[in-house]
């Protein structure tokens, strides 16, 4: 692809046109420079990324959540629910609202458009319910509004015994407090634990034998248990805070409280008039780990966290933990397990890959240009990681799909370049004067086609909705690796091939030249003559291509190939739901189980 009239025996090595190109040509050392930044920075880049195995998807929820304890659900329906949708309905990004009123709660779930801000929405909804007046209703606690953060599992804990519930229970509680405690851990929750309650039963007849009413005791009850600020104090040394902590948390604590001080200084306690059970809510739950008792610890991330670091600080912390006597702790529900195995599949796939198109580049072309143009794809693949750190990329198996779909498109541009150099060198022209005529002669087509699949993979980068937050890792890797891919193949890609011949020697040499030449054959004797037959009959031509794009057309309207939004994918855990009519008792319930 000549693009002057200099002869190539005219030709000088100094004779470039100018340019970037010419000048990373003439300049080798930086050219290598600028390769070892984007390999080195590249694999720094991709040894902090973040792992999960998809993507997180954000909620787009807003919630808002009003407790109103002893109401009923109609009451909490007219009192709260329906007051709060008619506050937030004329929102700006609000898409849709529901509700759902049941005994002592009411909660409202705001899910917001595509490309709001949720936050904005948030501050919107609490400024819209503070607005309400009469609000929240008498005995009602105050609203709370959120919006929930996606998280991840990272695994589960089952602690197992056969000893008493409060044993577990508390058990449990240990390790979620010194999990913790552990950094990088700030997401764990217990699972099948009943909730603690303390019941305090007394009976009429010990009322009337002390002379006690019954909302006499319970109001000392409620004084004496309580959590409560009383305001501040100032004063010249500094401004002092008032607060009342006398919350009880125990049942011992709880017989301690006076119910009446007689006038003879004697006094009257809980534990002389009442029965104070300390224990569990009477709702009947049972927890069973291989036929054993046990209470679950779901450690979970944060939308900053490493699920693999986060796994790593539960390992550290089991290695050094003694669970008390009777208690054993075992993981259970290993998410990082499965993100090892699936994020090695499209690695081992990707290698497979290159390792193909290295084969190929070797059989084809000089050994020298396969050398360089591997290079080329590691050297862009890398320097895409070094973009994909600061644009929120995180190594999932999405973004690992996106990394295989650019493999192939990657190498078309370092082939065209590196062919055209090469042509130019068997002209006669100077290594250094055949790479800048090379690269300069197909500028053009190869920048164009870059810039036309990167048209083509950018409409997803403003995709909304669920579907975006998975598939925006996608044009983000396929667009870097393919921005990097031109910055190598344009000016570190002809500084290596400006320099020394070419390397295929031997055998490699000799099985190049027997592939070149069944190469040529098929061209003139297969593609030729029916590229010639479908421009004679081009009538026919385009009517088979129409008709076999109504064929395709037909096959998805039929159903024939079907559309899936996201496929099933098979996991390494089996679950069962019983639903047992309302009112079944618990030991049938337990029995069919």
């Amino acid at each position: 692809m000549a693009h002057s009239k200099t002869s190539p025996a005219e030709a000088e090595p100094g004779n470039l046109r100018g340019g970037l190109i010419a000048w990373f040509i003439s300049h080798p050392v930086a050219a290598n420079l600028l390769m070892v930044v984007l390999l080195v920075g590249g694999a720094l880049s991709a040894f902090n990324m973040r792992s999960q195995v998809f993507p997180t998807i954000s909620p787009g929820v807003v919630v808002v959540t009003v407790p109103y304890p002893g109401a009923t659900p109609a009451e909490v329906e007219e009192g709260v629910t329906r007051r709060v949708e008619e506050a937030v309905l004329g929102i700006d990004g609000v898409k849709r609202v529901t509700s759902l009123a049941s005994e002592n709660v009411g909660v409202v779930t705001i899910e917001t458009n595509d490309f709001a801000d949720r936050n904005l929405v948030k501050d919107d909804v609490e400024s819209a319910v503070d607005r309400l007046s009469d609000f929240p209703p008498e005995n009602a606690e105050k609203p709370v509004v959120a919006a929930p953060k996606p998280t991840g599992g990272v695994v589960t804990l089952a602690v197992v015994g056969d000893v008493e519930e409060a044993t577990l229970r508390r058990a449990a509680e240990e390790i979620e407090r010194d999990l913790l405690s552990q950094r990088g851990v700030s997401l764990v929750a217990l699972e099948g634990a009943r909730d603690y309650e303390i019941s305090i039963e007394i009976s009429e007849d010990t009322l009337r034998r002390y002379g006690l009413s019954f909302s006499e005791a319970a109001n000392a009850v409620r004084r004496s248990s309580l959590d409560l600020a009383g305001g501040s104090i100032v004063s010249s040394s500094g401004e002092i805070l008032l607060r009342t902590n006398q919350k009880r948390q125990t049942g011992e604590a709880f017989e301690s409280i006076v119910v009446r001080t007689r006038a003879d200084g004697s006094m009257i306690t809980l534990a002389d008039i009442a029965t104070v059970r300390d224990g569990f809510v009477r709702e009947r739950l049972s927890n069973l780990y291989n036929g054993r008792a046990a209470v679950f610890v779901q450690v979970s991330r944060a939308e900053a966290e490493d699920v693999l670091a986060v796994k790593e600080a539960v390992d550290g912390f089991l290695a050094g933990y003694t669970p008390p006597t009777g208690v054993e702790v075992v993981e259970f529900r290993d998410e990082t397990k499965l993100l090892r195995e699936r994020v090695n599949l499209p690695l081992r796939n990707g290698a497979f890959g290159f390792a193909l198109v290295f084969l190929f580049l070797v059989l084809m072309l000089d050994l020298k240009l396969a050398v360089w143009v591997s290079m080329g794809i590691a050297t862009a693949f890398m320097g895409g990681f070094l973009l994909f750190g600061a644009l929120g990329v995180t190594v999932t198996m999405i973004s690992l799909f996106g990394l295989i779909i650019v493999l192939g498109l990657v190498v078309d541009d370092a082939i065209v370049i590196g062919e055209n150099i090469d042509a130019e060198r068997a002209q006669g022209y100077p290594g250094p004067v055949a790479a800048d005529r090379g690269a300069h002669g197909v500028l053009s087509p190869v920048f164009v086609g870059v810039l036309t699949t990167v048209a083509a993979f950018a409409p997803l980068l403003v995709t909304g909705g669920t579907f975006g937050d998975i598939t925006r890792a996608i044009p983000i890797v396929v667009i870097s690796v393919l921005l990097i891919s031109l910055l190598e193949a344009f000016c570190i890609l002809p500084s290596h091939l400006s320099h020394g011949g070419h390397w295929s020697r031997g055998v490699i040499k000799l099985v190049q030249r027997r592939i070149a030449s069944g190469l040529a054959f098929v061209r003139d004797n297969v593609v030729r003559p029916a590229v010639e037959t479908a421009a004679r009959w081009r009538y026919a031509t385009i009517g088979l291509a129409l008709a076999f794009f109504i064929l395709c057309v037909s096959l998805l309207a039929n159903g024939h190939v079907r559309f899936i939004f996201f496929p099933q994918i098979e996991g390494n855990n089996l679950s069962a739901s019983l639903t047992m009519p309302e009112g079944t008792p618990f030991e049938r319930t337990d029995a069919a189980i």
